[in-house]
Protein backbone atom coordinates (compact mmCIF):
# COMPACT_ATOMS: atom_id res chain seq x y z
CA UNK A 1 0.00 0.00 0.00
CA UNK A 2 3.01 2.62 1.00
CA UNK A 3 4.51 1.59 -2.52
CA UNK A 4 1.10 2.50 -4.23
CA UNK A 5 1.34 5.83 -2.48
CA UNK A 6 4.33 6.68 -3.76
CA UNK A 7 3.61 5.72 -6.53
CA UNK A 8 0.22 7.79 -7.23
CA UNK A 9 2.65 10.56 -5.94
CA UNK A 10 5.49 10.36 -8.58
CA UNK A 11 2.68 10.34 -11.40
CA UNK A 12 1.39 12.78 -10.21
CA UNK A 13 4.18 15.03 -9.42
CA UNK A 14 5.05 14.44 -13.21
CA UNK A 15 1.68 15.05 -14.18
CA UNK A 16 1.84 18.39 -12.75
CA UNK A 17 5.17 19.27 -13.99
CA UNK A 18 4.81 18.38 -17.66
CA UNK A 19 5.48 21.07 -19.82
CA UNK A 20 2.44 21.94 -23.01
CA UNK A 21 4.21 22.94 -25.85
CA UNK A 22 1.49 24.04 -28.26
CA UNK A 23 -0.69 27.43 -27.15
CA UNK A 24 -3.11 29.65 -28.28
CA UNK A 25 -4.30 32.75 -27.57
CA UNK A 26 -5.07 36.97 -28.43
CA UNK A 27 -2.74 39.77 -29.50
CA UNK A 28 -2.98 42.79 -29.91
CA UNK A 29 -0.57 46.25 -30.00
CA UNK A 30 0.44 49.16 -31.94
CA UNK A 31 1.91 49.66 -35.10
CA UNK A 32 3.87 52.37 -36.18
CA UNK A 33 3.88 52.44 -40.18
CA UNK A 34 5.88 54.33 -43.22
CA UNK A 35 6.49 54.06 -46.98
CA UNK A 36 9.68 53.85 -48.64
CA UNK A 37 11.28 54.01 -51.95
CA UNK A 38 9.69 56.74 -54.58
CA UNK A 39 8.29 59.18 -51.74
CA UNK A 40 8.67 62.33 -50.00
CA UNK A 41 7.55 64.16 -46.87
CA UNK A 42 6.61 61.06 -44.97
CA UNK A 43 6.97 60.22 -41.47
CA UNK A 44 5.46 57.48 -39.25
CA UNK A 45 2.04 56.67 -38.47
CA UNK A 46 0.63 55.14 -35.84
CA UNK A 47 -1.94 52.45 -35.57
CA UNK A 48 -3.55 49.17 -34.26
CA UNK A 49 -2.94 45.66 -34.39
CA UNK A 50 -5.22 42.82 -33.52
CA UNK A 51 -5.72 39.02 -33.99
CA UNK A 52 -4.75 35.73 -32.85
CA UNK A 53 -1.82 33.48 -32.82
CA UNK A 54 -0.58 29.68 -32.43
CA UNK A 55 2.53 28.63 -30.41
CA UNK A 56 4.46 25.67 -30.43
CA UNK A 57 7.77 25.14 -28.68
CA UNK A 58 10.17 22.14 -28.12
CA UNK A 59 12.79 21.14 -25.62
CA UNK A 60 15.51 22.26 -27.83
CA UNK A 61 14.39 25.56 -28.13
CA UNK A 62 13.16 26.08 -31.41
CA UNK A 63 9.78 26.74 -31.87
CA UNK A 64 7.09 28.37 -34.53
CA UNK A 65 4.10 30.52 -34.28
CA UNK A 66 1.53 31.10 -37.01
CA UNK A 67 -0.32 34.58 -36.35
CA UNK A 68 -3.86 35.97 -37.91
CA UNK A 69 -3.68 39.86 -37.67
CA UNK A 70 -5.71 42.66 -38.59
CA UNK A 71 -2.98 45.94 -38.63
CA UNK A 72 -3.12 49.36 -39.66
CA UNK A 73 -0.44 50.20 -42.03
CA UNK A 74 0.49 53.44 -44.54
CA UNK A 75 2.33 56.90 -43.57
CA UNK A 76 1.26 60.16 -43.02
CA UNK A 77 2.75 63.85 -44.11
CA UNK A 78 5.16 65.65 -42.03
CA UNK A 79 2.53 68.00 -41.16
CA UNK A 80 0.09 65.52 -40.17
CA UNK A 81 -2.25 67.38 -42.89
CA UNK A 82 -3.04 64.08 -44.65
CA UNK A 83 -2.24 60.48 -44.47
CA UNK A 84 -2.54 56.99 -46.00
CA UNK A 85 -4.46 54.16 -44.22
CA UNK A 86 -4.04 50.81 -45.19
CA UNK A 87 -5.34 48.26 -43.89
CA UNK A 88 -4.10 44.87 -43.89
CA UNK A 89 -4.89 40.95 -42.94
CA UNK A 90 -1.26 39.64 -42.07
CA UNK A 91 -0.56 36.24 -41.93
CA UNK A 92 3.65 35.95 -40.06
CA UNK A 93 4.82 32.52 -40.25
CA UNK A 94 7.39 32.90 -37.94
CA UNK A 95 10.71 30.16 -37.05
CA UNK A 96 11.12 31.21 -33.13
CA UNK A 97 14.45 30.78 -30.60
CA UNK A 98 13.38 30.41 -26.85
CA UNK A 99 16.25 31.19 -24.73
CA UNK A 100 16.53 29.57 -21.12
CA UNK A 101 15.29 25.76 -20.33
CA UNK A 102 12.26 24.40 -21.04
CA UNK A 103 9.50 25.04 -18.47
CA UNK A 104 11.03 28.39 -17.15
CA UNK A 105 8.80 31.19 -15.57
CA UNK A 106 10.50 33.55 -17.82
CA UNK A 107 11.53 32.99 -21.75
CA UNK A 108 13.07 35.21 -23.99
CA UNK A 109 12.73 35.07 -27.25
CA UNK A 110 13.70 35.79 -31.12
CA UNK A 111 11.55 35.30 -34.65
CA UNK A 112 11.95 35.48 -38.08
CA UNK A 113 9.90 34.68 -40.77
CA UNK A 114 7.81 36.11 -43.90
CA UNK A 115 4.09 37.75 -43.92
CA UNK A 116 1.36 36.65 -46.06
CA UNK A 117 -0.08 40.47 -46.42
CA UNK A 118 -3.63 40.84 -47.72
CA UNK A 119 -4.92 44.65 -48.42
CA UNK A 120 -8.72 45.18 -47.55
CA UNK A 121 -8.71 48.75 -47.10
CA UNK A 122 -7.02 52.06 -48.40
CA UNK A 123 -8.71 55.01 -47.31
CA UNK A 124 -7.66 59.01 -46.74
CA UNK A 125 -7.71 61.11 -43.43
CA UNK A 126 -11.36 61.83 -43.93
CA UNK A 127 -12.48 58.02 -44.35
CA UNK A 128 -12.66 58.26 -47.97
CA UNK A 129 -11.74 55.26 -50.32
CA UNK A 130 -8.44 56.30 -52.38
CA UNK A 131 -8.25 52.93 -53.48
CA UNK A 132 -9.68 53.60 -56.86
CA UNK A 133 -13.18 50.97 -58.44
CA UNK A 134 -12.49 47.41 -58.95
CA UNK A 135 -11.26 47.91 -62.67
CA UNK A 136 -8.71 50.13 -62.08
CA UNK A 137 -6.93 49.71 -58.26
CA UNK A 138 -4.44 52.10 -56.90
CA UNK A 139 -2.66 49.42 -54.48
CA UNK A 140 -1.85 45.66 -54.81
CA UNK A 141 -3.95 43.88 -53.06
CA UNK A 142 -1.23 41.50 -51.96
CA UNK A 143 2.08 42.55 -50.18
CA UNK A 144 4.92 39.97 -49.25
CA UNK A 145 7.13 41.05 -46.13
CA UNK A 146 9.61 39.64 -43.95
CA UNK A 147 9.12 40.24 -39.96
CA UNK A 148 11.86 40.18 -37.04
CA UNK A 149 12.24 41.12 -33.88
CA UNK A 150 12.31 39.64 -30.03
CA UNK A 151 10.46 39.41 -27.24
CA UNK A 152 9.68 37.35 -23.93
CA UNK A 153 7.29 34.91 -22.47
CA UNK A 154 6.39 35.03 -18.77
CA UNK A 155 4.42 32.09 -16.97
CA UNK A 156 1.62 34.46 -14.81
CA UNK A 157 0.20 31.34 -13.70
CA UNK A 158 -0.04 27.32 -14.54
CA UNK A 159 -2.23 27.98 -17.43
CA UNK A 160 -1.54 31.48 -18.91
CA UNK A 161 1.02 33.14 -20.23
CA UNK A 162 2.10 36.80 -21.10
CA UNK A 163 3.45 37.32 -24.46
CA UNK A 164 5.77 40.22 -25.57
CA UNK A 165 7.50 41.19 -28.51
CA UNK A 166 9.02 44.18 -30.63
CA UNK A 167 9.12 42.97 -34.13
CA UNK A 168 9.77 45.07 -37.68
CA UNK A 169 8.16 44.55 -40.81
CA UNK A 170 9.84 44.95 -43.97
CA UNK A 171 8.13 45.22 -46.95
CA UNK A 172 9.16 43.30 -50.37
CA UNK A 173 6.96 44.18 -52.96
CA UNK A 174 5.60 47.64 -54.22
CA UNK A 175 2.37 48.04 -53.02
CA UNK A 176 1.70 50.25 -55.99
CA UNK A 177 0.34 49.62 -59.46
CA UNK A 178 1.41 52.89 -60.84
CA UNK A 179 4.47 52.56 -63.59
CA UNK A 180 6.53 55.27 -62.62
CA UNK A 181 6.50 54.61 -58.90
CA UNK A 182 7.91 52.17 -56.38
CA UNK A 183 6.43 51.82 -53.15
CA UNK A 184 7.13 49.33 -50.29
CA UNK A 185 5.79 49.13 -46.57
CA UNK A 186 7.78 49.34 -43.62
CA UNK A 187 6.22 48.88 -39.47
CA UNK A 188 7.24 48.96 -36.42
CA UNK A 189 5.22 46.59 -33.94
CA UNK A 190 4.72 46.53 -30.38
CA UNK A 191 2.29 43.76 -28.95
CA UNK A 192 1.35 41.83 -25.67
CA UNK A 193 -1.31 38.78 -25.99
CA UNK A 194 -2.43 36.26 -23.62
CA UNK A 195 -1.34 32.37 -24.46
CA UNK A 196 -3.34 29.31 -23.20
CA UNK A 197 -1.34 26.05 -23.69
CA UNK A 198 -3.57 23.10 -25.25
CA UNK A 199 -1.37 20.35 -24.71
CA UNK A 200 1.25 18.68 -25.66
CA UNK A 201 2.24 17.91 -29.66
CA UNK A 202 4.57 14.80 -29.79
CA UNK A 203 6.26 14.99 -33.32
CA UNK A 204 6.97 11.67 -33.36
CA UNK A 205 2.87 10.35 -33.96
CA UNK A 206 2.00 13.77 -35.08
CA UNK A 207 -0.83 14.07 -32.35
CA UNK A 208 -1.94 16.48 -30.08
CA UNK A 209 -2.28 15.08 -26.16
CA UNK A 210 -4.67 17.57 -24.21
CA UNK A 211 -5.22 17.54 -20.89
Amino acid sequence: MKNCIILLIALCSSFAHAQENVSIGPIAGLSLANFRGDVSDTKWKPGLTIGGFYNYSAKTGFGFSGQLLFTQMGAQNSNKTAETNLNYIQAPLLATFFFGRFGDKLRPKIFLGPSLNFLVGARDKNGNNINGDANNRVYNPFDLGLTFGGGLNYRLQRKIWLNLDVRYGLGLLDITRANNQNIKNNNWGFNAGLSFPLGTFDKNTGRLRTR
